[in-house]
């Protein structure tokens, strides 16, 4: 019903400014002819025309300059008139006394009606739609710069953040195994010393491929089965790895299901990678532990960067007593 009355108010006005030429045409037939040789009067409407384009401008400049936006076309159009109006004045005015002719507040008023609808209700409107999309085109252009920035800086916090997460995570790990077995720790400190150079080469980057990605992990799950024995069976069945990932989205899925679920040599938890078409899904049976210290950096933190990065969606959620989390792969 909105949009009918929007389209019916339109049609109205449109009605309304039609029926105003028609009348102006029909006052000039009266009064007499328009004669399309006369050099001087094409001349004299092109002045016109031109007046309405720098009115129109200097009103849009105007208020440009004072921040107004909301229905700004509305006020320059309505404010440009009765600026029209007195260069149309001054200009009938020079001609008639050049030529030697009378002049009247009916005839100046008369110049006014019919220079408003042969020449400024036009230029001033198309002038006006002009700036109308040239000044749209301009905040959309910098609210998506804005928003870019934006979204970059985040992009470089949440890999800023990894880090820490990346470090306390794996020195949790060297802590507990030199408490349990120190005759591990040279071989851990050698492997960890790989899995972090890792880190530090891709860290800073936006996606790896999914190949070596693959590689660091089975590294990573070396060096958790060093500290946790077989209380976890990791179980990887991705045969495809062409594509590319974030980086280290599926080592802190894999992080992610250990620190929140329990497993025992008696009974195992079974966090299995699986790949299907272009989606990743890492999958564990839920045995909620109790959490001494929880950074909320994971699965938030990946699932922001594919949001920044690629536009992708990662889901995480409990289905049939398992939790499962779908990352997408990036072609």
């Amino acid at each position: 019903m909105k949009k009918i009355s929007s389209i019916l108010f339109i049609l109205l006005i449109l009605a309304l400014f039609n029926a105003f030429q028609v009348w102006i045409y029909y006052r000039v037939r009266l009064n007499g002819d328009i004669n399309f040789y006369d050099i001087p009067g094409h001349i004299t409407t092109f002045l016109y025309s031109l007046g309405s384009l720098c009115i129109t401008l200097m009103v849009w400049n105007w208020l440009s300059t004072f921040g107004v936006r909301k229905l700004k076309f509305v006020y320059v159009f309505f404010l440009s008139i009765p600026l029209f109006a007195i260069y149309t004045s001054v200009i009938h005015i020079i001609i008639r006394t050049y030529y030697g002719g009378p002049t009247s507040f009916d005839l100046l008023w008369g110049n006014i009606i019919f220079t408003l609808s042969i020449s400024h209700f036009y230029i001033s409107g198309f002038t006006i739609a002009y700036l109308s999309f040239k000044e749209t085109n301009t905040l959309t252009k910098e609210l998506m710069e804005s928003k870019y920035e934006i979204e970059n800086m985040q992009l470089q916090t949440l890999k800023k953040n990894i880090e820490p997460h990346f470090l306390f995570n794996n020195l949790s790990i060297l802590s507990s195994l030199a408490r349990k077995d120190s005759s591990q720790v040279d071989e851990f400190i050698e492997n960890f010393s790989d899995v972090y150079r890792y880190f530090l080469l891709h860290n800073s980057v936006d996606s790896v491929l999914l190949k070596d990605e693959l590689a660091f992990l089975k590294k990573y799950i070396a060096l958790t089965t060093k500290r946790f024995g077989g209380a976890y069976s990791i179980v990887l069945k991705i045969e495809n790895e062409e594509g590319y990932i974030v980086p280290f989205a599926l080592q802190i899925c894999l992080e992610n299901a250990i620190k929140h679920n329990e497993g025992s040599e008696e009974s195992p938890l079974l966090i299995e990678l699986k790949r299907t078409g272009d989606c990743i899904s890492v999958t564990n049976p839920i045995r909620p532990v109790e959490i001494s210290l929880n950074t909320g950096l994971g699965l938030s933190n990946i699932t922001k960067r594919y949001q920044l990065l690629f536009g992708k969606t990662v889901t995480y959620q409990s289905l049939n007593n398992h939790f499962v989390v779908e990352l997408p792969v990036i072609n």
